[in-house]
């Protein structure tokens, strides 16, 4: 087993409120030293949507493959990096991780990754940061329909870390390659209506074989009943078919479910204010990595 790191960058930021830790240069400095220490086979490839900073491209040319993508859309960005994965150049018993650009990773964290890939082999898709219901300091916390067949399992403790079962996690994820081959229609899915978003909760609820929407609210959407604004209920009543069809997407055989798994406190996180995972500092985190990539520690590159 291999792992296959592959990031994903954007040129640009957007309006998310970010801790004044953040900046793009500490999260692939985080990153790279988080990769440095997998004992095993190891690979980095950059997948570079429209043009990025040049110090950022220079340290990238140093450790990995460089993917160049013309300023496509979110979604074409994503659809790429799920095909360079898929497109047959890695074996289906490797795993695959996807980063965007706005994570800080613990040093330890693809070390933990690989080591949880090869001692819990029932887990087909594996996160560094993410909800469980059962551990509900995690970030974020689900905030949709609790599915009725949620099952709680044990923890595993896999080297020094207690590692859980997952509710849902991010666009940021690792899978084993033969899963995400064969789930690959239900990733495309839960991309369908929306230009800017992934709906990440639900296609982690889908593979999973949970269903994420309530019935109930479903039929109240689709008669107009949705709170908000008219402009607001419109549109739930229009999304409410999609949402009933992503419940039925689903119901998958007993043999076809997945399972989820991640370490609890996190190693990885988003860095956006209010949804910064518990449990590390993750200003010293970007301390430490901005002192690994030669900068001054508390000064943004």
């Amino acid at each position: 087993m291999a792992l296959r790191l592959i990031y994903r960058s954007y040129g640009g930021d957007n309006r998310k409120g970010r801790p004044e830790y953040f900046d793009k240069k500490a999260c692939l400095w985080s990153f790279l030293r988080a990769a440095e220490q997998v004992a095993g086979d190891v690979e980095v490839v950059f997948v570079n949507n429209g043009p990025i900073a040049e110090d950022r491209v220079a340290v990238m040319r140093e450790h990995g493959t460089i993917v160049e993508l013309p300023g496509v859309g979110v979604h074409e960005s994503y659809a790429a990096a799920l095909d360079l994965a898929l497109d047959g150049r890695w074996p289906d018993t490797d795993v695959v991780w996807f980063s965007e650009d706005d994570f800080l990773y613990r040093p330890e964290a693809f070390a933990a990754l690989e080591q949880a890939a090869a001692e819990l082999p029932e887990a087909d898709y594996l996160g560094l940061y993410g909800s469980s219901p059962d551990a509900p300091h995690t970030q974020p916390d689900p905030s949709l329909h609790h599915p009725r067949t949620w099952t709680s399992l044990p923890p595993w403790r896999v080297g020094d870390h207690e590692w859980i079962r997952f509710y849902s996690t991010t666009a940021t994820f690792g899978a084993r390659i033969g899963s995400l081959r064969a789930d690959r229609g239900i990733f495309r899915w839960c991309t369908v209506p929306h230009r800017n978003m992934f709906r990440d909760h639900d296609t982690c609820l889908v593979y999973q074989g949970f269903e994420p929407y309530s019935y109930r609210r479903l039929a109240r959407d689709l008669v107009g009943g949705a709170p908000g604004t008219p402009r607001e209920r419109l549109r739930e009543a229009f999304m409410a078919p999609f949402m009933l069809a992503t419940n039925l997407r689903s119901h998958r055989r007993a043999g076809n479910r997945r399972l989820l798994v991640g370490p609890s406190p996190n190693l990885a996180t988003h860095v956006e204010t209010g949804y910064v995972a518990s449990g590390t500092d993750w200003a010293e985190v970007a301390r430490g990595a901005r002192l690994w990539g030669g900068q001054p520690a508390d000064v943004p590159a």
